[in-house]
């Protein structure tokens, strides 16, 4: 299956969801926010499992100063 994140194609198996997705990408544990879609997908649904095209904006948190 392919879904887009961050505008990027990313090749994945039928069951992968959004937590396995998001570490096999490298993302911190903490401070990430993922929307599927034009939704926000709280934390607590990151074990959602993905579909072939979805469409997934990850942001993360950066500390300036």
């Amino acid at each position: 299956m392919i879904v887009t994140v961050n505008e990027h194609s990313v090749e994945i198996d039928a069951h992968t969801t959004v937590a396995a997705l998001l570490e096999s990408l490298g993302y911190p544990d903490r401070g990430v926010a993922v929307a599927v879609g034009s939704s926000v997908l709280p934390r607590s649904d990151w074990g959602t499992t993905l579909f072939d095209g979805a469409r997934l904006e990850v942001v993360t948190a950066v500390q300036g100063g």
